[in-house]
């Protein structure tokens, strides 16, 4: 597209996880998604697959598509990190009918929605007000860990796609070590995805149960959540304890590494479930908990984002800029 060539007003863009992929058609110009639907990645065979079905109830025509997966967007071969399909970036648009295709890592997209999320898209958890254009952060789990930096440039807002999820699990007590070498049995190392996802819950609770001599029975992440925030099990309790600290100590070891003093902002599925269960005290305390830069950390406001579908939004944002340079 030449730059004297207008921006369609409409497009295509999906947010496409390991488990499930949304799919929306966004207005470029003001950003809204509209048309929003799920499917779960299961139940069609390709990416292409999933497009096609989508666009075959969409009324109006799109040629252009913003897609952001959980992977990372490095080759012309896309392999999903936590989900069988993969795919080809330089035959997905013939494949699914479409003129072009942008890819993005889905937190990626989900940091170049930041700027334009309201105040009721988010929840404060501690800090001060945010340095106006510090660097930004987001992180989050959901089956897989995401992580992404949004930093300020003369041109505007740049999204820093990374792979922090697969950092090193590390422990800070012998119990913590004690419970991460069980978490890495027959592995050859674990990484913080690991423990800080959906998957990771449950086995943060079959790890804590077989700790105490129990069973190892293998609960569904969302069952781990209910029973301890009902209180009727005291090792689901124990393991969403465990799981608050760890995602408040990463979190703070992300701010440290981005010097997000623009905030540090919570994504994925689970954070927005556990919000009442974040504000508690204990994530914002292992957040500061820094030794010598707990004065660094302190005035960093941490946010919840409530926004039903902002990695759509950031989706659209990305695909906008990469056809504005085209």
């Amino acid at each position: 597209m030449s730059k004297t060539s207008p921006i369609p007003p409409r497009a295509l863009v999906a947010d496409i996880g390991g488990t499930n992929a949304r799919f929306a058609v966004a207005d470029l110009v003001t950003l809204e998604v509209s048309a929003v639907r799920r499917f779960r990645n299961a139940d069609h065979a390709s990416l292409a697959d999933a497009i096609r079905f989508y666009l075959k109830d969409v009324s109006e025509e799109v040629a252009h598509a913003g897609i952001a997966v959980a992977a990372p967007v490095l080759q012309d071969t896309i392999q999903l990190t936590n989900a069988p399909w993969s795919f080809s970036q330089s035959t997905l648009a013939g494949e699914a009918g479409l003129d072009a295709v942008h890819m993005l890592n889905d937190f990626e997209a989900l940091s170049l929605s930041l700027p334009y999320l309201a105040p009721d898209e988010l929840h404060q958890i501690g800090g001060e007000p945010p340095v106006e254009h510090g660097p930004k952060v987001v992180l989050g789990p959901g089956t897989g860990l995401g992580v992404a930096g949004l930093v300020w440039s003369p041109t505007g807002w740049v999204a820093v796609a990374s792979e922090g999820g697969h950092a090193t699990l590390g422990a800070e007590t012998e119990g913590e070590l004690a419970l991460v070498e069980r978490l890495r049995k027959g592995r050859e190392r674990i990484s913080v995805e690991r423990a800080l996802s959906g998957p990771g819950l449950t086995e943060l609770h079959q790890a804590i149960a077989a700790s105490r001599g129990h069973g190892e029975e293998v609960l569904e992440p969302i069952e781990v959540e209910r029973r301890a925030l009902s209180g009727e099990d005291e090792i689901a309790e124990e393991a969403l304890d465990i799981f608050t600290t760890w995602l408040g100590r990463f979190a703070g070891d992300v701010a440290l590494v981005f010097g997000a003093r623009g905030g540090v902002y919570l994504g994925g599925g689970i954070a927005p479930k556990l919000l009442r269960r974040l504000t508690q005290g204990d994530f914002r305390e292992a957040f500061e908990r820094k030794g010598r830069m707990q004065p660094f950390v302190a005035p960093i406001p941490v946010y919840v984002i409530l926004a039903e579908f902002p990695a759509l939004k950031g989706a659209a944002v990305g695909l906008r800029a990469k056809l504005a340079n085209a």
